[in-house]
């Protein structure tokens, strides 16, 4: 999503919501310091906003990772921190948009139980990444996209995309589907009538 598209709202996530949503993580790996989110303002333009629910929401992150969680220090952003970094930009975007009914497959949510149900109930079940150069881990940033939403059976999926960078042009960009399951409990992955390849 273009920032500068005229229907685009631009608004900070506040650090109340960013400590709830990274309360399950050691102090040391809430790498995720500040976010911003931008969206289609559905009140300005509904035709875009629910049309297959594409491109419609999308979260920047500014990132620290001081010292490593798992190894001596690398001095570089990799693969196990692009995981971790993904993780928790998109449990925090994804959160913002169930406060703001900005998802549509999400509608019925609220925090509560998105906090219920968020390590338990949201799968990867596609990831790619790529690192093109680089990215110092002691500053750099984030940017995470829902390309396009869909509900299958009880799953949610999101199809989403990411960049991780840094002011000396490092760079790294992912591409990730989630698959949430809904509340309902005894749902399985197994079920016959729910597939989760995308």
């Amino acid at each position: 999503m273009d920032i500068n598209d005229e229907f685009t709202k631009i608004e900070e996530v506040s650090q109340d919501l960013l400590r709830i949503i990274l309360e399950p993580y050691k102090d040391d790996c809430k790498y995720l310091k500040k976010a911003q989110c931008q969206y289609l303002d559905s009140k300005v333009a509904p035709e875009k906003f629910n049309r297959e629910n594409k491109n419609i929401l999308s979260i920047k992150g500014e990132f620290s990772i001081p010292v490593s969680c798992y190894i001596a220090d690398t001095g570089h952003f990799n693969s196990v921190e692009f995981n971790i970094c993904y993780n928790q930009l998109s449990y925090v975007m994804i959160a913002y948009a169930v406060e703001h009914k900005l998802l549509t497959v999400m509608k019925d949510w609220d925090l509560a139980i998105y906090k219920r149900c968020q390590l338990s109930n949201f799968l990867i079940v596609k990831f790619s990444s790529t690192f093109r150069k680089q990215i110092n881990s002691h500053q750099f940033q984030g940017t995470l996209s829902i390309n396009k939403s869909s509900e299958r059976g009880n799953l949610i999926i999101l199809k989403t995309s990411c960049t991780f960078y840094d002011s000396n042009d490092g760079w790294s960009e992912g591409d990730v589907t989630i698959a949430i399951l809904k509340s309902e409990p005894d749902i399985s992955l197994d079920d016959s009538r729910t597939s989760v390849s995308v």
